[in-house]
């Protein structure tokens, strides 16, 4: 199945972002369930999905479940919170220093791929955590998690020589002082239970372009950590504060920190005549599960990603670039880059700008 792609089209006149158009060509996996047994329609969502895979078809079985048993679930599966960590990896590893011209640590991030993906528990193993209060940080995962203001980032992220500061550095100044216009709504944490009362069915419409409380909303790590000090302090400085939104969270993944929402958690009920919803929270955000049963066979399926949250038209993106300072059409391309990076989208995406002098 092509799995399709995000196109990004920013316009920009007398030196500011005036507008951003996307466009989505993503295929639904859940067409493809049409008609198949129940049990069979899990066990293919599992293999379709090459990212987030386990998170894909823990959803599909807990939904599933439901649909076919009943109740109401909630567990945290160690297995989604270590390919979460993954996942944060692979941004803080690779792709992140790659954007900012520093040299990438890809053949660490594939050590720890490897030990992650083969034993789910290494995330809590001296060994990882030693990596992290080393390389990444140049202190303890949990003190790290201890700084709660501007003051003390700063003093940090100009004095250690760790991967983590050296992002940080990149991108201290980054969008400081300029306000989003208009601010990012970010969807709170959420059970399938608080789900259903704001969206008692979903639809192949609302999998396009959802919304929270009728508003596009964003997903994600720098939406679980809302309520963090440091980054409400951090806030002013945008792509900075989701950059250590996702340091935070792995951080708090491998010392097992519950203050703030983990990805890992599985939530699913029955929502009564042969219908079942499950949510998942991932690495890249809330990920919504819901399919209608008949005769044993799946009648309706509709998955809601991450993805199309945090890429709505007129949700995130938009909320980080419109109004934004730009001189050339090469900084507006590289601020649009380092914007759809901290969203981080699970499939390609294709960036034009369109200069207007």
């Amino acid at each position: 199945m092509d799995p399709g792609k995000l196109d990004i089209r920013l316009t920009c006149a007398a030196g500011r972002v005036a507008g951003v158009a996307i466009a989505s060509s993503r295929a639904s996996a859940a067409v493809l369930l049409q008609g198949l047994p129940v049990a069979r329609a899990a066990a293919l969502l599992a293999q379709l999905f090459t990212l987030c895979g386990r998170a894909q078809g823990a959803a599909a079985a807990a939904a599933c479940g439901v649909a076919r048993e009943g109740g109401v679930s909630c567990h945290l599966d160690g297995a989604i919170a270590a390919e979460a960590a993954q996942e944060h990896l692979w941004r803080l590893l690779v792709d992140w220093p790659r954007e900012l011209g520093l040299e990438s640590a890809i053949s660490v991030f594939a050590h720890w791929r490897r030990a992650l993906a083969g034993d789910w528990q290494t995330l809590h193993e001296s060994r990882f955590l030693d990596f992290l209060g080393g390389d990444l940080f140049v202190m303890a995962p949990d003190a790290w998690l201890g700084m709660t203001t501007a003051e003390d980032f700063s003093d940090w992220c100009f004095a250690a020589k760790g991967w983590a500061a050296q992002l940080c550095r990149q991108l201290a100044d980054e969008g400081k002082g300029e306000a989003l216009l208009p601010p990012v709504v970010q969807l709170p944490a959420l059970d399938s239970v608080a789900a259903g009362m704001d969206r008692p069915e979903l639809s192949q419409v609302f999998s396009e372009r959802p919304t929270w409380q009728g508003l596009p909303a964003e997903t994600g790590a720098y939406s679980r950590r809302q309520g963090d000090p440091l980054i409400r302090a951090l806030a002013p400085q945008p792509l900075l504060a989701r950059l250590v939104a996702r340091l935070q969270e792995l951080a708090a993944l491998a010392v097992n920190d519950v203050a703030r929402p983990l990805p890992g958690t599985v939530a699913a009920q029955s929502l009564g005549g042969d219908r079942g919803r499950a949510l998942v929270e991932t690495a890249r955000g809330l990920l919504m599960h819901e399919l209608l049963v008949a005769d044993g066979k799946v009648a309706r399926y509709v998955i809601v990603a991450p993805t199309e949250w945090n890429f709505h038209p007129e949700g995130a993106l938009p909320s980080l670039l419109v109004g934004r300072y730009c001189a050339t059409a090469l900084q507006t391309a590289a601020l649009a880059r380092r914007a759809v990076l901290t969203l981080d989208p699970c499939v390609a995406h294709e960036i034009a700008v369109d200069w207007q002098d």
